[in-house]
């Protein structure tokens, strides 16, 4: 069982990262979601207890090597996010859907100025507010990004256990 979670982990993971960097115009660049944080809130809700905090380290290194920028940078908000969200689990899961989309978009827009403050710390360009539009967008995609994960996870081990 722990190695199909493995694999539904990395599958989710390495989706997210692909849909994250995905070439699009640049119209349309200030609405991709985070979809990595996304995954990770997920995942978060979805393990609770077992759900360790190395694996958004893991993570947040990956993005940083990915993204060119400095080391540790989305490792450090990816952090921050899952505890925020471990924190509060038991209130995020009695919330109703838009309920949930609001807090997500909350979660997605502070872990967003978490990044533009450790920029801005390092002397890199501040960013304007259409960075943030992305937290809206993420928002709006949270309850297909649950129901997929739910169901794909679901099926796959059924498909497993078969």
């Amino acid at each position: 069982m722990m190695y199909r979670l493995t694999f539904i982990l990395f599958l989710s993971f390495l989706m997210a990262a692909l849909l994250q960097f995905l070439p699009v115009s640049d119209l349309l660049t200030i609405w991709v979601p985070q979809w990595v944080a996304l995954v990770i809130v997920y995942w978060a809700l979805v393990l609770d207890a077992r759900f360790k905090l190395l694996l958004p380290c893991f993570v947040g290194l990956c993005l940083d090597v990915m993204n060119g920028s400095i080391l540790g940078q989305h490792a450090l908000a990816l952090l921050w996010l899952s505890f925020i969200v471990l924190k509060n689990v038991k209130q995020f899961r009695r919330a109703g859907r838009i309920q949930q989309m609001l807090e997500i978009g909350l979660l997605i827009l502070a872990y967003q100025f978490v990044l533009a403050a450790i920029q801005g710390i390092i002397g890199e360009q501040i960013v304007n507010w259409t960075y943030f539009v992305t937290s809206l967008s993420s928002a709006i995609i949270w309850p297909w990004v649950s129901i997929i994960l739910g169901d794909g996870c679901k099926r796959f081990l059924k498909l497993k256990e078969e």
